[in-house]
């Protein structure tokens, strides 16, 4: 008789995130009591020499991820991987987004009250993570590729599991959850993993489980300014200019392809696609 590998079931081990000790970045060695810190912190968002970063070698061992995720994302000096920056960014990320990220967080909630256990891809400082879980699901996994970034979500949320991983490969056996979400992560993936992204995630849920999914919209990046301000006002241009700013490497042709078609083509029915501003908002079921 063939023996069934039990591991293959089970979920990933939890890292004990309050006693993980995470080296420094250098904006991390800075001191800000002097203004030649300010400066120098300053120049690295607005005149970056390059838009890479270097991890310790010994967490890249231990916590490894794939390179296209080690990029100064949104102009963010050493990217996700600051224990000082990752934390403005949790905070900064929905002022610059002028509040309007919550309600959707809330959306995508509500959309999964249903469910029961739901993973959370990209789950950055567990914001929506929470969401889902205020909302009534309470075997909620939260993943995502910086360590700095789940160190906080985990302080901040104990009630949730967080895990070091990516989209693309998922750590979880086939079938394990009834509901996915994902809130502004797919356009920070590069296109080519974008089919293996829906694929483990048509693997890992259930019949009839859903996918909830936010990104910017679209029309920030395709329509005129001033169309977008007759459409919508200072906001749409406001949002246009952010689009402008900040470092997106994979954005534009994140929005080149045709998600519609690409969920129908792994298996799923997509029963809404609204792209509004400054989000676009799509919901799919497995089939």
């Amino acid at each position: 008789m063939q023996q069934v590998d039990n591991k293959a079931f089970l979920d990933p081990e939890i890292q004990n995130w309050d006693e993980l000790d995470l080296p420094k970045s250098w904006v991390d060695e800075l001191n800000f009591k002097s203004p030649m810190a300010w400066l120098t912190l300053v120049k690295a968002v607005f005149y970056p020499k390059n838009r890479s970063v270097r991890l310790d070698e010994k967490l890249l061992q231990e916590m490894p991820v794939p390179k296209y995720v080690l990029q100064e994302f949104h102009n963010i000096p050493c990217g996700n991987y600051s224990k000082l920056l990752t934390r403005g960014y949790i905070k900064g990320f929905d002022i610059a987004m002028l509040n309007q990220v919550d309600p959707i967080r809330k959306k995508i909630a509500y959309y999964l009250k249903d469910c029961h256990a739901v993973l959370d891809i990209g789950c950055g400082g567990g914001k929506t993570s929470n969401a889902i879980y205020q909302q009534g699901a309470h075997d909620i996994w939260g993943i995502d590729p910086s360590p700095y970034l789940l160190k906080h979500a985990a302080l901040d949320f104990p009630q949730i599991k967080f895990i070091q991983g990516v989209a693309e490969s998922l750590p979880f056996a086939d079938k394990r959850f009834d509901g996915l979400s994902a809130c502004y992560v797919l356009h920070e993936i590069p296109p080519r993993y974008i089919k293996q992204l829906i694929a483990e995630a048509s693997r890992v849920l259930k019949k009839g489980g859903v996918f909830v999914i936010a990104e910017p919209s679209p029309l920030q990046y395709q329509d005129k300014t001033w169309q977008l301000c007759k459409d919508h006002g200072m906001k749409g241009v406001y949002f246009k200019l952010l689009a402008r700013k900040l470092n997106e490497p994979f954005v534009k042709a994140f929005h080149q392809l045709d998600l519609h078609q690409l969920f129908i083509e792994a298996g799923f029915d997509v029963l809404e696609d609204q792209k509004e501003m400054p989000h676009r908002f799509i919901c799919v079921r497995k089939l």
